[in-house]
This record gives structure tokens, sequence and C-alpha cells, in this order.
């Protein structure tokens, strides 16, 4: 199903309060789109994972009780690199996807401007400090064991199987890109080619 503004309130109801804060510009799309990522995991339970990722492989090993992206190396820092607000699979009702969700609603509800752009991950941030059930979710994950934004900073390089065998690509590189450098396939290439 694609969710658009025309057909969102098919699936979630969010109060109007939000809905005027999104209209007038307080809350961004961006922020807006946290608010949304947590009423449908919440609602239906899921996957939701940013579309600036590349998946390589089958999500079918991802255990959806809670899963998330725990990283070797990451920002912003404060998030000990324990999760991806961006990546997240969860079913209904779960803990983690209600009370964001609430967080949201109370934090616009009584604020007008974002105190940082990285709320979803204070907010998460909250949760894992003082809800040990949860902590206990995020240390019982196993580490990605691969840099996830190598390949971001190499589309232009030429073709490395390495650099594609993370099964998570974080890619938010805007710019030229080429198929070819000196007429050897580039990550880039490779990437049209396999997937597109």
């Amino acid at each position: 199903y694609l969710l658009d503004k025309y057909n969102l309130g098919n699936y979630i109801k969010l109060p109007k309060f939000i809905l005027r804060k999104l209209f007038k510009g307080i809350i961004s799309i961006t922020h807006f789109s946290d608010i949304v990522r947590m009423a449908l995991l919440s609602t239906y339970g899921g996957y939701w994972i940013d579309s600036t990722y590349l998946i390589t492989a089958p999500l079918n090993h991802i255990n959806t009780s809670f899963f998330t992206l725990k990283l070797s190396q990451c920002y912003p820092i404060f998030t000990k690199c324990l999760w991806a607000g961006n990546f997240l699979a969860m079913p209904k009702n779960s803990f983690l996807s209600t009370y964001s969700y609430n967080a949201f609603l109370f934090y616009w509800k009584n604020y007008n401007w974002l105190i940082n752009y990285y709320l979803i991950d204070y907010v998460i941030l909250i949760a894992y400090e003082n809800v040990q059930e949860f902590k206990n979710l995020i240390q019982n994950l196993p580490y990605i064991e691969c840099n996830i934004f190598s390949l971001n900073k190499n589309l232009n390089s030429t073709y490395n199987q390495s650099l594609i065998s993370c099964p998570f690509n974080k890619l938010s590189r805007v710019g030229k890109f080429k198929e070819y450098n000196d007429k050897n396939m580039t990550n880039y290439g490779y990437i049209i080619n396999k997937y597109i």
C-alpha cells in the first residue's frame, strides 16, 4: 500500500492539532513522518525502513518481536549506536511504538518548536534508560558487523563486492552518479543493473 496525504487518514487517525501544526509549518514533513511511523507501527506492526536504505539480502531472518540496526559505528553518538529510528521492526501495540507515538503527541501538543532534529532518538533513549524490559530487548540484539555507510561514500568508485555485501546500506548522498568510471562499472552502476 502506498500511503500519501490523500489516503493516510484511511489507515491512521491523527489528532487535528498535529495536522494543523503540519499545515502551518510548525511540524516539518520529516518530523511528521516520525509521528506517522510510530502510529502505523503501533496500529499494524511491521517494518519501518526509510527509503534511503538499500537492502541487499532477504529480511526473513529479522525477529519482528523487535529489531533495529545495532551498529558498531554511527551518528548521533548519544544513541551509543544501539538503535536506528529509521529502521525498526515490531509487532502492533508494541511498547516502543505506542510509547513513542504518545510521547510525540504530548510534545507537539505542548510545544511549537522542535527542540532537536533527533527527537525520535531522544524519545527512544528515554525508554532505553528507564524501561528495563526495553533495555533488555536492545541489549539482546546482535550487532551489525558491517559498515552501513561505506557504500554511500563509494558510489562512483569502481565496483567492489565487499561494499555491496553489507545487507543494510544507508544511502543519503546526493550528486551525480556514474555507471562507469574509466570503463569500469561503478558501485552505482552495479546497483542500477542488479536492483533497478
